[in-house]
């Protein structure tokens, strides 16, 4: 009798543990918007999350990146002429099944600001998708 309940304990123990293993991680999304004037137009700047390289995004373009939900390190740096140091780092919360929304902002350095939805939503109206993202 022991033996039946020990044996079904470990199994109901066994097959928690294989859904565990199988649930499905929850992602969320980030846009990086690139919607700036004629300075730096013709130079793709590097866009990182959690310090890897996830795309070269060119002017009047947005990408679109799925990922682990949790907090997040963002950064970017220009490939023109001048330094080529990333900008300071940006951390952010990306929530399951939720959109967050970086603009990159282009003045005497380049760096990444967040925006709210309706505000991302009419700059993403006017810029690209961008397709291919890393060469």
């Amino acid at each position: 009798m022991k033996i039946k309940i020990l044996a079904t304990l470990l199994f109901a123990v066994a097959v928690g543990c294989l859904f565990t293993a199988f649930k499905r991680q929850e992602t969320g999304q980030v846009y990086f918007i690139r919607s700036t004037n004629s300075v730096g137009s013709l130079v793709a700047y590097k866009v990182y999350i959690d310090d890897k390289l996830v795309c070269n995004l060119k002017n009047k373009r947005y990408s679109l990146h799925n990922i682990a939900a949790g907090e997040h390190t963002v950064a970017i740096s220009n490939t023109g002429l001048s330094s080529h140091k990333k900008s300071r780092a940006l951390k952010i919360n990306v929530a399951a099944d939720k959109s967050n929304y970086l603009v990159v902002i282009n003045g005497s350095e380049v760096y990444l600001q967040e925006s709210v939805e309706s505000s991302a939503q009419e700059l993403l109206k006017r810029v690209a998708a961008t397709t291919k993202c890393l060469p």
